[in-house]
């Protein structure tokens, strides 16, 4: 069904026609069919501008959320402050560090001697991507209980990307509803969008001056009790390193053509 501009705005046009009449009927058609293809088109341009006229949320880094104990800008040692056994790798050339932590609750009747006293231990599992991994028993970390896993990444020293997954204790049957919960939670004010280039229906993000958060209901794939996932990434600290790559890349390029220009044979 037309909207109310939509309307006005054919009317307009058969108008137009009545007025000055056109010689050719086949000429006619081809206008009339090139003005109501248009009519979609000016819909979905009014819905653009309308979602550009919105007021955007202008929190900054300081003020984003915390999710169990954690928030972007927080140093490598006040994180390591709160989780007493875990360790960082050294930062790579880009100044980037990672940690991935997979937390458990162990049942008394799977505990064994050398792993009862533990509250942390080397996950074996952890890749190169992955940075330091470590496998947590949860109920030593009263504050990591009904998550499953958590990665940081850390840039020059500080949080900049924090992922966390959580367990399916909680079912949510979709991602408005998921949303919903997050926003009264963590007092976000706006308007959560499907990220830009893409159509997924499990997933939606909160856009900040200083911050971005995602929200996915479906969580990790791989991991058949894992529930939700939030990510929350500092958008100047990403752009920055993006920025550093790009040039440490270039540079070495440019010392490679060097060093082919200056071969002797």
């Amino acid at each position: 069904m037309l909207s109310p501009g939509e309307l006005r705005y054919s009317r307009a046009t058969l108008s137009w026609f009545e007025r000055h009449p056109l010689g050719s009927q086949f000429m006619k058609k081809q206008i009339i069919f090139a003005l109501l293809l248009l009519i979609p088109c000016s819909g979905v341009i009014a819905q653009k501008q309308n979602e550009s006229a919105k007021p955007k949320c202008t929190l900054g880094l300081d003020q984003s959320p915390e999710l169990r104990g954690f928030r972007m800008g927080l140093t490598q040692a006040e994180v390591l402050a709160k989780l007493p056994g875990v360790t960082i790798e050294k930062p790579d050339k880009f100044g980037m560090s990672r940690l991935r932590l997979s937390i458990i609750d162990p049942k008394p009747s799977i505990k064994t001697a050398p792993t009862r006293d533990k509250a942390v231990q080397p996950d074996a599992l952890g890749t190169l991507a992955d940075g330091s991994a470590f496998i947590l028993d949860g109920s030593r970390f009263p504050t990591l209980k009904g998550t499953r896993k958590i990665q940081m990444r850390f840039i020059d020293g500080r949080l900049s990307y924090l992922q966390v997954v959580y367990s399916d204790d909680v079912k949510f049957d979709s991602i408005d509803q998921l949303i919903d919960t997050i926003s009264a939670k963590l007092k976000l004010p706006g308007e959560w969008r499907t990220p830009e280039f893409s159509d997924s229906d499990h997933q939606k993000e909160f856009r900040c001056e200083g911050f971005v958060i995602t929200a996915d209901v479906l969580g990790d794939p791989n991991d058949l009790e894992a529930g939700p996932e939030l990510i929350v990434q500092d958008v100047a600290a990403w752009n920055a390193m993006s920025k550093r790559q790009n040039e440490i890349t270039e540079k070495a390029k440019q010392e490679e053509d060097q060093k082919r220009k200056a071969f002797k044979p």
